[in-house]
């Protein structure tokens, strides 16, 4: 009972708020806008990948929900999560970059659909980022208020991937439970959303001084 109505709850906020994706790709746009115009930042290197990554994830939703071309739009995505893994530091774990192509290029081979050899690929490159994070955060290399912001983002980051894989795999038959199905569809832009808003801010000195330089955050 709780759980149905918890479902009726958030696809009726989807439906809504969401239910234009010019409106969700203009929420990007401004997210974008919000990283740009960053006033003063942690440093011009922080900055600049925050950006990048920022830019690559409106490219992304651009082919996502308005030109609806999946293929590209993941693949830009796979982008946004290298600039990430630089970001934080992960840039000795992109090494391993040639082998996180041995997996895509198997599943290629075997069953040739190309969407989901590069979601794979998308996967593992998340995987590292999200590694590449915790590290930085572990090591503090980031004030307190950017630290919450980058672990609110990136967290919330995947939870919204986690319900896309959910909604995915229920619309190619996999997932049965239409309940379930229906609540991570809700649920897809109300992580997404509030995560880009976290990542857009976390350059951000929140301090007195102009560029707040912490280890390789110069």
């Amino acid at each position: 009972m709780v759980w149905a109505f918890l479902c009726k709850i958030l696809e009726s906020v989807h439906t809504t708020f969401m239910t234009n994706d010019f409106i969700k790709f203009i929420a990007i746009i401004i997210c974008l806008g919000i990283a740009v115009a960053g006033m003063r930042a942690l440093s011009r290197r922080d900055y600049g990948l925050l950006v990048a990554a920022m830019a690559a994830t409106a490219i992304a939703d651009f082919f996502l929900v308005v030109v609806y071309d999946y293929v590209i739009g993941v693949v830009a995505f796979c982008g946004v999560q290298v600039f990430y893994n630089l970001r934080f530091g992960g840039n000795r774990r992109l090494v391993v970059l040639p082998f996180t192509l041995a997996a895509p290029a198997v599943y290629l081979a075997i069953f040739g659909d190309l969407l989901v050899a590069v979601a794979i690929l998308y996967a593992q490159l998340f995987l590292l980022a999200y590694v590449a994070m915790i590290g930085a955060l572990r090591r503090r290399e980031l004030p307190a208020t950017n630290a919450v912001l980058v672990f609110i983002g990136m967290t919330a980051f995947v939870l919204c991937d986690i319900n896309v894989a959910i909604w995915n795999l229920g619309r190619w038959g996999i997932i049965d439970n239409s309940q379930l199905v229906q609540l991570a569809h809700g649920a897809i832009w109300l992580f997404y959303t509030p995560a880009q808003v976290c990542l857009a801010l976390s350059a951000r000195a929140f301090g007195k001084d102009g560029y707040y330089s912490t280890n390789q955050y110069i």
